[in-house]
């Protein structure tokens, strides 16, 4: 029988780093259980704090040196334009986990101009979408159309062999929960993907994320892959012109 397999921990120390991605087995000792309790206030703080200036945040870079916390966040504005707020938004940011964290911060924070190049902001968006009672269903229609328009589109990565150029070359987008306004009770799933979906190639580069979106019927979960192929080193000009 065919064993599932998490296609981030299949690629980590392989071709994905473990720069930010914790694994664990069996009981978690307790200072882990603490360093991520911290982190996931922590994003959620930050989540929150950039949904109220109508931000989708990406990435959430953390780590900890000597006392201090430093974070780089990667975030678009779709949604909004506010170029006003760029200059603001680092102080009340850093003011604000400051005073819940009681942490000196290094904070830069990094405008996407390809937002589709992270799942998490798809998520971001998606759950945006939900909170203005867009139908789930279209919602789902609406990231799929929006990625194939961006297929063979690139991001620089870092990898075990360095920085490297990947290309966009398939997706896989799955609904699962209660969103039709129907007389059965029960959940339905629904998924649609398009490209090449290689879980098992160590060739590609894997990106999973999902997310609990509420809706008037109730819960219902969104789980986004996006799969990469890894090209060769890239050379300055191509590092320079992928920069954001």
């Amino acid at each position: 029988m065919a064993k599932k397999i998490n296609p981030t921990s299949l690629r980590l120390g392989v071709t994905q780093v473990w720069d930010f991605t914790l694994q664990n087995y069996g009981k978690l000792i307790s200072r882990n259980v603490l360093y991520v309790l911290k982190q996931s206030q922590l994003k959620n703080v930050i989540t929150q704090f950039f949904n109220l200036n109508k931000f989708l945040v990406g990435e959430q870079e953390i780590w900890y040196y000597h006392n201090k916390l430093f974070l780089n966040i990667y975030f678009t504005d779709y949604i909004i334009k506010n170029y006003s707020k760029y200059s603001s938004i680092l102080q009340s940011l850093s003011s604000l986990i400051f005073e819940w964290f009681s942490l000196k911060v290094q904070l830069r924070i990094f405008r996407r101009t390809v937002w589709a190049s992270t799942p998490n902001m798809l998520i971001s968006y998606a759950d945006y979408l939900i909170k203005q009672h867009k139908n789930p269903n279209k919602v789902l229609w609406q990231l799929c159309q929006f990625l194939k328009t961006h297929l063979n589109s690139t991001k620089i990565i870092y990898s075990t062999n360095g920085i490297r150029l990947v290309y966009l070359k398939g997706f896989q987008v799955r609904l699962v929960g209660r969103f039709d306004n129907t007389k059965n009770q029960m959940s339905k799933s629904i998924q649609q993907g398009f490209g090449t979906l290689s879980l098992m190639s160590l060739r590609n580069r894997v990106e999973f994320v999902h997310k609990e979106l509420y809706t008037k019927l109730g819960s219902c979960g969104l789980q986004i892959w996006l799969f990469y192929e890894i090209s060769q080193e890239i050379n300055y000009d191509q590092r320079k012109k992928n920069t954001q």
